[in-house]
């Protein structure tokens, strides 16, 4: 057995174990927030949200969503992918319906890919485009929480959260310029071949020929990380409207400090897609703002309540493609039946 077989069984043996306990822990940590915050007293700071302002912070999730299809589609033709931008977005919110209501991640990034890749001749380049379009949006929200940081800084004493931003920035602008580099790209490549696991390194390394091929689509980077920026600011006052609809009269500035770091935190694969690590995180930076526990906890969990049910929309996207898939299907199979049947009678 090789070393990537072993590995591959390793994981393949313990993916359930790893998924029922970040399942635990999200339920867990959700539970004793929600017994912290009290039930009722979550009830009665939602019950007077205005429906209009929550209308409209769903409204712009929405369309958040829509440029974050255009940009996806428009990293995926700078690798040669061209998708038709109707078809593009369906495969992103058909992607966000996967990353809500998979136990994973990255479920929804799987989802697109595997969409994507009918329309190219390899996975690697959609699969770098998709990795693209995740590395930009770390650097966009980055630089965001990076100019609020400085804004704040005089004002509102809170270094520990201001290094974690300024750390997570760098790092996602260190990986971001080194695609630009190819002889630093190998040292992703340099693991695995270290340990022998050759066809791992050839996939690897087909995957950063195609993320140093940016290097040549200045405008498409360029276009892109614009539309990223448009897509994290405006999630970010998602939050702002929903706390609007609630009453909150917060400054906005506290937004654009504490939802990027809430959106670490969520990335983090420890939890059933954030659930748990994103309310109790919210309970303690708001309070910091002097929200109480309630608002606190109601603001990013409405938020993120908005966003499943946007994302509904790409799950019936994905049950109205597959009776439709299966009808093409059966009729390809009929008119290669009568297109075999019809030789064998002339022969």
């Amino acid at each position: 057995m090789t070393a990537a077989a072993g590995m591959k069984g390793f994981v393949e043996r313990h993916k359930v174990p790893l998924i029922a306990l970040k399942m635990v822990l999200s339920i867990g940590l959700f539970v004793y927030v929600v017994a912290k915050v009290s039930p009722g007293d979550i009830w009665a700071t939602v019950r007077p949200a205005d429906p209009m302002l929550l209308l409209a912070a769903a409204g712009l999730f929405f369309l958040s969503s829509l440029i974050g299809s255009w940009l996806w589609a428009r990293l995926l033709r700078a690798q040669g992918v061209a998708i038709p931008y109707a078809k593009a977005a369906s495969y992103y919110f058909v992607g966000l319906f996967f990353n809500n209501f998979l136990p994973s991640n990255i479920g929804g990034d799987i989802a697109r890919i595997s969409d994507a890749s009918k329309h190219a001749s390899n996975v690697s380049s959609v699969f770098s485009a998709t990795l693209m379009d995740r590395l930009i949006g770390v650097l966009a929200i980055g630089l965001v929480a990076v100019v609020a940081s400085v804004a704040a800084l005089d004002h509102v004493r809170l270094y520990a959260i201001y290094g974690m931003i300024f750390t997570v920035f760098l790092i996602a602008l260190a990986l971001f310029l080194s695609i630009f580099n190819r002889r630093l790209l190998e040292a992703f490549e340099w693991p695995f071949r270290a340990v022998g696991w050759h066809s791992v390194e050839r996939a690897i390394a087909r995957i950063m020929d195609d993320l140093h091929g940016f290097r040549s689509e200045r405008s498409a980077m360029f276009q892109a990380f614009l539309a990223s920026t448009a897509v994290q600011v405006s999630r970010i006052l998602v939050h702002y409207i929903v706390g609007l609809a609630l009453g909150v009269r917060l400054a906005a500035g506290y937004y654009f400090l504490f939802v990027p770091v809430l959106a670490a935190l969520v990335s983090l694969p420890i939890s059933l897609n954030g659930l748990g690590v994103r309310e109790g995180a919210a309970v303690v930076l708001f309070q910091m703002a002097g929200l109480t526990r309630e608002q606190a906890f109601t603001i990013p969990f409405l938020t993120y309540l908005i966003s499943v049910l946007i994302s509904l929309l790409g799950g019936l996207i994905f049950l109205l493609r597959t009776p439709r898939r299966a009808l093409a299907r059966h009729l390809e199979r009929r008119r290669e039946a009568r297109s075999s049947g019809g030789e064998a009678r002339k022969e």
